[in-house]
């Protein structure tokens, strides 16, 4: 701040210079002139007194022209004193206009207020924790913002703090910031990836915006949640909500079957999951006759489904180099290299990092080539920077092998590490 008003103070000095500086070159300018002006007058005086003397003007024309000259040099200089004083006038009221308005945009630009709530925020953030955390149900919006604003600023200094950013996340969720809060828990991964408690804030957080991409993230998490707490009923009941966004009604049905095992019989909630289960049955029942009668020569082998849930990451070298516009390929080939066409390719316009893509017999690039006619694929992620599947100089790519299950969904991650 200091700096400012001495940033400040040098731009007013400056600007008076140069308002006032010419004004003082015109004074200068203005008693020269009316110094010059004497001096005429002064010689032709004399001039008159001699021409009197020659005999060449009358005692009345030397007086009366005397007089004339006189009479001119007085209202010379008074018209000169009232142009100063007006131009004085004018310069002062200048100078005073034009710090008001600088103070006034100053004040307004900057937001002092704000300023000030921020510095406020410094001050309360661990008694706003303190109360957060003993469950204070008098904690307002006011409160939550302001708590969100001081530990931001704390994470500024500490920005490895994993709790600290499940702790904003959390909050930003609380006051409908659904970005910023999926922004934070990302970032408490990044140095707490197995942290079931921020894992499922993370999935709550992606369920929220309703984006098809968001929903298969936070599908992935809530997974990762199941290998490390297979009996995390929490998980379970999400996971199963999250499928029947997705269209998955398999995966659905499974997880609400798990959690059942959990519920007591005298719980109300009992009866609704199993509801929801009798329904889903019936509806992959209607769906698998659906398919027998639109395909009857279809044996029970072919009937078989292969999903792959792939996770993309990026190498932090090859982040920085990421174009402004792309795009993403996501593909499976047959692991040998004898068949280069993809047996299933997903394309999408290049955005965050990781992206979780799931390929599947729906992906597919013709309906006699399928993923699930592979036992082994080669896994590819490419970033393109012309929108053209094929591979060209410039690109980035990650690819791995992978065995796959039929009937099976298969989790792998893929980092994009190398430059074409």
């Amino acid at each position: 701040m200091s700096l400012f008003y001495l940033g400040a103070v040098i731009s007013v000095v400056i600007f008076l210079l140069f308002i006032i500086f010419p004004w003082f070159r015109k004074a200068n300018d203005d008693s020269v002139s009316r110094l010059t002006n004497k001096g005429l007058i002064k010689q032709r005086l004399t001039e008159l007194h001699t021409e009197q003397q020659q005999g060449l003007l009358s005692d009345s024309d030397r007086l009366q022209s005397e007089n004339e000259l006189k009479l001119a040099l007085l209202d010379e200089t008074k018209t000169s004193q009232t142009n100063e004083a007006s131009v004085g006038i004018a310069i002062s009221l200048g100078a005073l206009l034009s710090l008001s308005v600088g103070i006034g945009v100053y004040l307004y630009s900057n937001q002092i207020q704000p300023v000030d709530e921020w510095l406020m925020a410094q001050q309360q953030t661990s008694e706003l924790g303190q109360r957060m955390i003993s469950g204070d149900e008098n904690l307002n919006l006011k409160d939550l913002q302001t708590f969100a604003l001081g530990l931001r600023t704390k994470l500024v200094d500490t920005p490895e703090d994993a709790t600290g950013w499940m702790l904003l996340g959390r909050v930003s969720g609380a006051i409908n910031r659904v970005d910023s809060a999926i922004q934070a828990f990302e970032m408490s991964l990044k140095f707490e990836p197995n942290n079931v408690g921020t894992l499922s804030s993370y999935a709550q957080a992606l369920l929220m915006t309703g984006q098809e991409q968001q929903v298969l993230q936070a599908k992935q998490a809530l997974l990762q949640i199941l290998d490390l707490e297979p009996n995390n009923t929490n998980a379970m009941g999400v996971l199963a909500i999250a499928a029947s966004e997705l269209g998955d009604k398999q995966l659905a049905l499974e997880n609400w079957q798990r959690l059942v095992a959990f519920i007591p019989e005298t719980d109300p909630n009992f009866a609704a999951v199993n509801q929801r289960i009798l329904q889903l049955q019936t509806e992959l029942d209607q769906d698998n006759q659906q398919v027998a009668q639109n395909q009857p020569n279809l044996t029970s082998d072919n009937l078989s489904s292969t999903r792959v849930s792939v996770t993309i990451n990026i190498s932090d070298e090859l982040q920085a180099k990421l174009p402004e516009s792309g795009f993403l390929f996501v593909f499976a080939q047959e692991s040998s290299g004898q068949m280069k066409m993809p047996a299933a390719v997903v394309k999408m316009p290049l955005g965050e990092f990781p992206v979780v893509v799931e390929l599947s017999d729906n992906n597919a690039m013709t309906p006699n080539y399928t993923l699930s006619q592979l036992q082994q694929a080669k896994l590819v992620a490419r970033v393109s920077i012309d929108g053209n599947g094929t591979q060209s100089a410039g690109d980035f790519q990650g690819e791995l092998i992978a065995t796959l299950s039929a009937n099976e969904i298969t989790q792998e991650t893929i980092t994009i590490d190398r430059e074409l």
